[in-house]
């Protein structure tokens, strides 16, 4: 090539480069914010989960919303990121990257996208055995589910090389890997744990504990939403290859129309069919994030009229699942069982059945079999979910170390944290420090619902 031909070239040539950088950190760029508003979820677990509970057990709640998410970074990136995109030629995990060891860099902000969807499967958990689980079984499963667990079942589903993604498992943004693995361990970490004391009477009847806060509730809810169309819509990867556009758009139209369909399913069944007397707040928000969790499998395949029915079908989803937890006599102080493994093995159905080349609008043998091994592979991987969470409880059970006392049950968490605390905050209100603003105490009574009617889950 003569040397006039290189000039004109090398322009031209620096001009790809400098976009194809550019297109990377704007990918880049797309993913760490959505990974930031992800993040939110645990603001809204905070705020829903210290509704859901006794004053006498908020800061606890706090707490450990806190510190889960301090453990969930450490432990994802030194395994769980490894495990789940490492690599690798096996289908059952990754080999490479652990400790972050030779991970490229611009890997980074798709590593830290990521590990927002750890954090949220570890808060799953911890919802559900509120006061009543033991801090050390808090840090045991939090550590197992961030190091091990979760990646490895990520890994099947996500991963190239992962046996489920081999066989055609088709799920967007975790409806399987996520909701029905952190479903699935939740159960087994509410049956291993017990019901709370005064959850159940000897004839099997369930009293009803009350939200203490429905702001809170409101709050927790809001940040949901917020935090689940981030975590859809972050879930293409990318915003810079030709179509990215249109599929995140798509992904977010679907995801509030299933949210709000489903929520509103909600409110006018329990008006008009179950207790035919007033409006209930707390079905409505209980349907909104059961429409959360089912529309991820298939988000970026629906119509939006699809996802519309998705959303419809979902609150009875939720229905059905609660009135067999309750048979149970499982006790889920935040009512996620039934909106995590429900919703979520069945957004993996509901996907191979409505999508746009699914069961019912294009029956083929490629559908059925996309039906086949989503079904197969959603109860794997609660299998597996349930399965590691009981092996630890039996461990933590056979040290009692699994639950608390009976007298720290009633008196409730907060009190070892009082305690612990007490010279700090003796010390911080004796000076007047700008810390005390900080300080939480439970509220002396519970607010009321102003009428409005709770139904007993």
């Amino acid at each position: 090539m003569s040397p006039s031909n290189q000039s004109i070239l090398q322009p031209e040539l620096k001009l790809q480069e400098d976009l194809a950088a550019f297109k990377k950190n704007v990918d880049n760029m797309f993913l760490i914010t959505m990974g930031i508003f992800v993040f939110c979820l645990q603001g809204g677990f905070a705020f829903y989960e210290s509704s859901c509970v006794r004053p006498k057990n908020v800061i606890n709640v706090l707490f450990r919303n806190y510190v889960d998410s301090s453990i969930s970074v450490i432990f994802y990136f030194l395994t769980g990121y490894a495990l789940t995109f490492g690599g690798g030629e096996n289908g059952f995990c990754g080999t490479r990257y652990f400790a972050l060891v030779g991970l490229p860099e611009d890997k980074m902000a798709h590593c830290f996208f990521q590990y927002t969807f750890a954090a949220t499967a570890t808060s799953i958990v911890k919802g559900i055995v509120h006061e009543r689980c033991t801090t050390t079984a808090f840090l045991c499963y939090t550590c197992l589910i961030s190091g091990f667990t979760y990646p490895v079942s990520s890994y099947w589903a996500l991963s190239e090389n992962g046996w489920l993604k081999v066989l055609g498992f088709e799920d967007f943004a975790g409806s399987g890997s996520i909701h029905a693995y952190a479903g699935a361990a939740s159960l087994a970490a509410a049956y291993m744990t017990g019901p709370r004391h005064d959850r159940f009477e000897k004839d099997g009847k369930m009293n009803n504990i009350p939200f203490h806060s429905v702001p809170q509730a409101f709050l927790g809810s809001f940040f949901f939403v917020l935090g689940m169309l981030a975590f859809n819509t972050g879930s293409n990867g990318s915003i810079t290859n030709p179509g990215d556009g249109i599929v995140i758009a798509k992904v977010a139209i679907n995801t509030i129309v299933c949210v709000l369909a489903s929520s509103m399913t909600a409110i006018v069944f329990q008006r008009f069919v179950f207790e035919r007397s007033c409006w209930n707040f707390e079905v409505g928000l209980n349907g909104s994030f059961i429409g959360m969790i089912t529309i991820c499998a298939g988000c970026n395949q629906y119509q939006n009229w699809t996802a519309l029915i998705v959303g419809f079908l979902s609150y009875f989803v939720y229905l059905i699942a609660q009135k067999i937890i309750i048979f149970a006599k499982i006790d889920d102080p935040v009512g996620g069982l039934g909106v995590q493994m429900g919703g979520g093995f069945f957004g993996l159905v509901f996907a191979a059945l409505f999508k746009d080349d699914g069961v019912f609008l294009q029956p083929s043998m490629s559908s059925a079999n996309t039906l086949l091994i989503n079904t197969v592979g959603g109860i794997t991987i609660m299998i597996w979910g349930s399965g590691t969470i009981t092996l630890l409880y039996v461990v933590l059970r056979y040290f009692d170390l699994h639950r608390i006392s009976l007298s720290e049950e009633q008196n409730g968490l907060d009190e070892l944290v009082h305690k612990q605390q007490a010279y700090c905050f003796e010390d911080v209100l004796e000076h007047r420090s700008v810390y005390s603003s900080m300080i939480v105490r439970p509220a002396k009574r519970s607010h009321s619902m102003d009428g409005i009617n709770r139904r007993t889950r």
